[in-house]
Order: structure tokens, then C-alpha cells, then sequence
């Protein structure tokens, strides 16, 4: 793996990825359990695509999804959302005004309730 793929940062969720499947070579015996102690020490400490490349360069399928995934052309900005992640806020916020809304018209106080529940289940799962 030595293009400009390599030196593409990884996440918590390849580095898991790439223990788990350490995992599964250990369970078919084609590693010892000191030089699998040794790759997931390796593959917790990994930063970069080319240091999971390393430790399943002499192991056959299956690899990390993170070795095949074409290197994203034009990262996005730090505080740039996706339209999808804008749709769903905007959905969000639909709903709540919605609610506020009916608060307003019928003077229901009960309503209030599932609107807080609401607005937490919806914006406290968000990251």
C-alpha cells in the first residue's frame, strides 16, 4: 500500500475493525498467540492506512475495509456538514416548532412533555 492511500489517517472503528479481524486469522491458527498479542498492540497504536497495511501483508482475506476504501479526493471542512446530516437537523427542528406550535394554539400544557422528549431523544443522539 504505498500511495497516496497511505498516508490517509484511520479511526477508532478501522482500528477495532482490524483487531477483530486479527482476531478471526488467530482462531484459524495462522498466527501465535505472542505475534498476535504483538499485531493488535500494533493495530491499536496504528494512525495510518499503511501501518494496518503492515500487519495483513503475509496473512490472506479477510482484510480491513479501511485497505480497499478509495481515499477520499476533497476532504470536507472541519465545520462543514453533510446534506443528509442538514436534512435531518431540518427535520428536527420541523417537528419541534411544529409542536410548538400546537402548544400555542390549543394551551395544552401536556404537550410540552413529548416535545422535551422529543427534543432530546432527537439532538442528544447527534454528533
Amino acid at each position: 500500500m504505498a500511495g497516496q492511500g497511505s498516508s490517509i489517517r484511520i479511526g477508532d472503528r478501522d482500528r477495532d475493525r482490524a483487531v477483530a479481524l486479527l482476531g478471526e486469522h488467530f482462531s484459524a491458527g495462522r498466527l501465535e498467540i505472542d505475534e498476535f498479542d504483538e499485531r493488535c498492540r500494533r493495530a491499536t497504536a496504528a494512525l495510518y492506512r499503511v501501518d494496518i497495511a503492515a500487519l495483513f501483508s503475509d496473512l490472506p482475506a479477510p482484510h480491513p475495509e479501511v485497505l480497499s476504501a478509495p481515499a477520499e479526493v476533497e476532504p470536507r471542512g472541519a465545520g462543514e456538514r453533510s446534506p443528509r446530516r442538514l436534512r435531518a437537523s431540518a427535520v428536527g427542528v420541523s417537528i419541534v416548532v411544529a409542536m410548538l406550535a400546537l402548544l400555542v394554539v390549543t394551551k395544552q400544557v401536556w404537550i410540552v412533555l413529548p416535545m422535551v422528549g422529543f427534543w432530546f431523544a432527537w439532538f442528544a443522539t447527534r454528533k
